[in-house]
């Protein structure tokens, strides 16, 4: 097994986007790799997240599997017993605005992260699902294809989750971010409302060796 771990450090108010790395020692079994805090509030009104910090741990297991651990504090009891769908997302962390929180597909202006880190696509080379697609090309949608945490704090603001995935993450620069939203994970769609917070994230073991010919 390899364990990959950091914490977070800190947490801000506001939009306001702070990006400082940091690096974790490796020892036996475990993989060097940088973590960019923190746990950052993506919308411009206050949030229950503004004074939020985190842990996240990635154990990469033998079988081929990947365990992540996600553990948040800080966060405002006024959402007390609210579960918030996370995900972990392609791209960086951006501050800005993220739009019509309506619309149907928000828009992500700035290069904020990208979508959800969906492993059919990034390594099977298959389509989201959408009109045209045929099945054998549509990617499944789903927690054995994609990373997805169910945060639910409670009265201390403590909210912690844990999942397993049949896969190691593959991405071309390492760079990604687990983003949190403000509702549950439709489990068909995955779809969890406007994005809130956002956690930087580097892991260079996820970046894939350089093809030969």
């Amino acid at each position: 097994m390899r364990r990959i771990t950091k914490a977070v450090l800190g947490g801000l108010a506001g939009s306001a986007l702070v990006l400082g790395g940091t690096q974790a020692a490796s020892a036996a079994l475990e993989a060097k790799f940088s973590f960019r805090d923190a746990l950052t509030d993506l919308l411009e009104t206050p949030g229950p997240f503004d004074s939020a910090k985190a842990r996240i741990t990635i154990a990469e297991k033998t079988d081929g599997s990947t365990t992540f651990r996600i553990r948040v504090r800080g966060i405002d009891p006024s959402i007390e017993g609210a579960t918030l769908g996370s995900h972990l997302h392609t791209g960086k962390c951006v501050d800005g605005d993220f739009g019509d929180p309506d619309a149907e597909v928000p828009a992500i202006p700035g290069g904020q992260a990208g979508p959800h880190y969906n492993h059919d696509v990034v390594v099977g080379g298959k389509k989201l699902p959408a009109e045209g697609v045929a099945p054998e090309d549509t990617a499944r949608i789903g927690p054995e294809t994609e990373v997805w945490f169910n945060l639910t704090a409670n009265a201390a603001g403590v909210a912690f989750d844990e999942t397993t995935v049949p896969f190691v993450p593959v991405d071309p620069d390492g760079v990604m971010a687990v983003v949190v939203h403000v509702g549950p994970t439709n489990p068909l769609t995955g779809a969890a409302s406007t994005r809130q917070a956002c956690f930087p994230l580097s892991v260079p073991q996820w970046v894939p060796a350089p093809t030969t010919e």
